[in-house]
């Protein structure tokens, strides 16, 4: 392995990932920058697979268990760069901080996570280890990890995503659930000649939103929120719209489902006329000329505090001195298709917080980004020394 400055290299590395913008499906170039910095580290196999995705592996001196370590290279795009105090794509280092999008949503993570597997003494690491950037989690969760899991079949996956670097075993779903309106259009100035679908879209909202909330111990309540409303014909020309389709952003709990999300709003909607539920298939093209397609559907998920996974998960915590409380996270994640879909043990940990993500000046602190790195060393040294004996 490459001998490095453990510090150094990580705050080196993210700026390198920040420097590299991240957008939509145009992740070829942060894709072969983090390989490229996976290969000056040593990895003993790096490669970008068919979907995109950058990944590096590492082999032990021992026995153990095959663990993937996922971050999505993908971030949201920056918006009003006037209303930016720092370059968003600058990678600035002030006030103990670095700035730019996708700092902590995810790059912070997977910077710190890579830097880890690769500081790991060949003798104190076991099984395979697997360093993985990942496209298009922004607008579809999961769906790229999925052709890592399908080549890798690993025993355990590690989510890096911001987590205030606690251990999170668990996180709600996500998905975008699209009620369809349909009136009669007429002249605006005789509206008693049509049906104005803005109407029944408005009585759609207030019958959704009296809709109880389904409770979870860890996870909290559902949420059900508007997020789209779109009216035809638009622009309207003094034309009573003859649809209306209004879309909305649900946060599960487990035992959701696409059926049961449905039959839900459903039966809230009973004695209403010509309106229908759908859930959108979404398809997200990769710079490879692929395009990767699911359902927007990603469910809720927990692995018990109690499971093994989750308590050598927190020696390792306790021995990088970092806090060993779990919990569970309210936002969405990769964690819906390597836990939630497929059952394989999964935690996620990683620097900073969610309430910076997506927002103008997003940074990660400098401490808490190199604090992570040996919170992820600590962790694969337990999980991978004990976790198959």
């Amino acid at each position: 392995m490459a001998k490095f400055n453990i510090e150094e290299e990580v705050v080196s590395y993210l700026q390198d990932l920040i420097r590299n913008p991240g957008l939509g499906g145009d992740l070829e170039k942060v894709a072969n920058a983090n390989a490229k910095r996976m290969r000056d580290l040593g990895f003993e196999k790096v490669w970008i697979d068919e979907a995109g995705n950058s990944i590096g592996m590492r082999r032990g001196s021992k026995p153990g268990p095959k663990l993937v370590f996922d971050a999505h290279m993908d971030t949201v795009e920056v918006g009003d760069r006037a209303a930016w105090n720092h370059e968003p794509f600058g990678g600035e280092i002030s006030e103990g901080k670095i700035w730019g999008r996708g700092a902590i949503d995810d790059k912070g993570s997977l910077a710190a996570f890579t830097v880890a597997l690769a500081a790991i003494p060949y003798e104190d690491l076991c099984g395979e280890v697997y360093a993985v950037g990942s496209v298009g989690e922004e607008p579809l969760e999961g769906a790229a990890l999925d052709y890592v899991l399908d080549a890798v079949k690993p025993d355990g996956v590690i989510i890096g995503e911001p987590t205030d670097s606690r251990l999170a075993t668990g996180h709600k779903g996500r998905s975008r659930v699209i009620f369809s309106v349909q009136g009669k259009s007429c002249h605006s100035s005789s509206p008693e000649a049509g049906d104005n679908a803005i109407d029944k879209a408005v009585e759609t909202i207030r019958r959704v939103r009296q809709i109880a909330p389904v409770e979870d111990v860890l996870l909290g309540k559902s949420v059900m929120e508007p997020i789209q409303i779109i009216s035809s014909p638009f622009p309207s020309a003094s034309t009573v719209p003859y649809a209306c389709q209004v879309v909305f952003d649900r946060r599960t709990v487990r035992g959701e489902t696409m059926n049961t999300v449905m039959e839900l709003h459903k039966k809230a909607l009973e004695g209403l006329r010509d309106i229908s539920i759908d859930f959108e298939e979404v398809t997200v093209p990769s710079f490879t000329g692929i395009d990767i397609t699911a359902w927007d559907f990603h469910p809720a998920w927990a692995i018990e505090p109690d499971s093994k996974w989750v308590q050598l998960a927190l020696e390792g915590m306790k021995a990088a001195g970092l806090s060993t409380e779990t919990y569970g996270a309210q936002f969405c994640s990769n964690g819906s298709t390597s836990a939630g879909e497929r059952n394989i043990p999964t935690i996620m940990f990683g620097p900073g917080s969610v309430l910076l993500a997506h927002k103008v000046d997003e940074y990660c602190e400098v401490d808490e980004l190199i604090r992570s790195v040996y919170g992820y060393m600590e962790i694969t040294k337990a999980l991978g020394a004990k976790v198959l004996g």
